[in-house]
């Protein structure tokens, strides 16, 4: 080896790692998170260019998927512009619907997403009950079936999927199938081909390739959205695959939400999957048929929030953030994850401490994410000391994400309450501004909470001092990604 690479690659390296930290320090990130990047990069320069080249760039992704951006959709566009509704007079069956207006205001300055009144929602509790409803919905089908998965696994219910999409294609119907090359990385060719082969439009989301990964590697699409005929939509926590009707091998039940929605917020949705299949496959889609004309089917308030790195707000985070802010009464969380930033935890203690009944619901025995799951323990002292109440749920593993608000506001949909939902992933959540919906959702989670274990605050402060440090590590981490 020349020598004179002993001089060269070290100073190429002290370079690199100046040029960026001085990119970190100018994007202006939160100041523990920048001080989180200075120490990896001056402890572990090696690794910590490597990590920045694959997770921590934040500036620059804006240009990169600006493209994704339902609302330059020219028949979404038209849609919006005949059917908007004033939140001043919004009335449902004759009745003026009064719900805190910051909620949906803050919703639509973000996203180019507005409430519609003329909606039907069906909550969707567990595998079984989505699975047999989305399947029954292709079958159908008449003129397209549009699909984007975060999961689709190669397995019974994954193969029984295909196969209808195979037939669906063959009778005519138009097919789009995207999914996320990370999430799916796993599908394989033969099954991908056999897709193909009869016709189904397929396409990959930032596909995960090697040596060389993208460097958007961090930047994930978890959306799970269903559109049949842009008549019946679907969306919510449960990707496609065995182990999300019973537990699989792993665990002795899954306990999930999905959502099922007729009527006018469908055209956001189905503008959310155009957009996305359009910057992924850059082909455009131009067909009035994916947003018909709808007979009144329903008197539910809807709004859809679809939020990720293509914008330069995180409209689930502005959203959650507020209608915790604003609850007068109540503010109860189901989530498979709990990694917060300091506005969220903030917002969730002053909610408590104001006398607002917070309960959370998160996974106890069964978990999917060691470190995710460990990291989001470290918060678990904080929150209680201000009187939320956490429940370890025991009857398997729960992976539901779901809001509701004073009884009156319910959410579902596929962003967890953490960070990388917030700021890295590209999520979508229907709100849903209706009492009996909302009294249904707060059901599920009165019986969830049933099959849990409180957490009492002595007893958790007398946990070992490795599970302390175990916790302490994985909560390090997450700033950096």
């Amino acid at each position: 080896m020349p020598t004179w690479l002993f001089e060269v690659v070290p100073l190429a390296l002290t370079l690199a790692v100046y040029i960026v930290g001085i990119i970190i320090f100018l994007e202006n990130r939160s100041p523990h998170r920048t001080l989180y990047w200075f120490l990896i990069l001056a402890f572990l320069p090696v690794v910590g260019l490597i990590l920045y080249l694959f997770f921590g760039r934040s500036a620059s992704r804006y240009k990169y998927f600006s493209k994704m951006n339902h609302a330059d959709i020219p028949l979404l566009k038209e849609k919006i512009k005949n059917s908007t509704v004033s939140l001043d007079n919004l009335y449902v069956n004759n009745v003026r619907l009064n719900i805190n207006k910051r909620l949906p205001c803050i919703i639509s300055a973000i996203t180019p997403s507005y409430v519609t009144v003329n909606n039907r929602c069906r909550i969707l509790n567990n595998g079984r009950e989505k699975f047999e409803a989305i399947f029954d919905a292709m079958e159908q089908a008449q003129h397209h079936i549009h699909l984007e998965y975060f999961i689709v696994k190669n397995d019974h219910l994954g193969n029984k999927l295909k196969e209808l999409l195979v037939t669906k294609a063959q009778e005519g119907v138009k097919v789009r199938f995207l999914y996320d090359g990370l999430g799916s990385r796993k599908l394989g060719r033969q099954y991908l081909k056999e897709l193909r082969e009869a016709n189904v439009e397929v396409a990959a989301f930032q596909p995960f390739t090697l040596p060389l990964p993208s460097t958007w590697l961090n930047y994930r699409n978890h959306r799970k959205i269903l559109v049949v005929d842009g008549k019946s939509g679907f969306l919510g926590g449960l990707n496609i695959g065995d182990e999300y009707i019973d537990g699989g091998k792993r665990f002795p039940f899954w306990r999930d939400t999905h959502l099922e929605i007729k009527g006018e917020a469908l055209d956001f949705l189905q503008g959310v999957f155009v957009s996305d299949w359009e910057f992924t496959t850059g082909k455009k889609i131009n067909e009035k048929a994916l947003f018909p004309e709808r007979a009144i089917i329903g008197g539910q308030a809807t709004q859809i929030a679809a939020s990720g790195p293509d914008g330069n707000w995180e409209a689930i985070h502005h959203a959650y953030f507020t209608a915790i802010a604003t609850a007068k009464k109540s503010v109860h969380i189901t989530t498979p994850y709990l990694i917060l930033d300091d506005s969220t935890a903030t917002a969730l203690k002053a909610a408590a401490l104001s006398g607002i009944d917070v309960k959370i619901v998160f996974p106890g025995t069964y978990h999917d994410h060691k470190i995710v799951y460990w990291a989001s323990f470290s918060y678990f002292t904080e929150l209680l000391r201000a009187g939320v109440q956490i429940y370890l749920y025991q009857k398997g593993f729960v992976h539901a994400k779901t809001l509701t608000v004073d009884s009156e506001v319910a959410v579902i949909g596929t962003a967890n309450m953490d960070m990388r939902s917030f700021y890295y992933s590209f999520e979508i959540n229907a709100f849903i501004y209706n009492h009996e919906i909302a009294m249904e959702l707060e059901k599920t989670f009165l019986e969830d909470i049933n099959c849990s274990n409180p957490v009492n605050l002595d007893d958790f402060s007398r946990r070992s001092i490795y599970a302390k440090i175990k916790e302490s590590g994985a909560r390090l981490l997450s700033p950096l990604l």
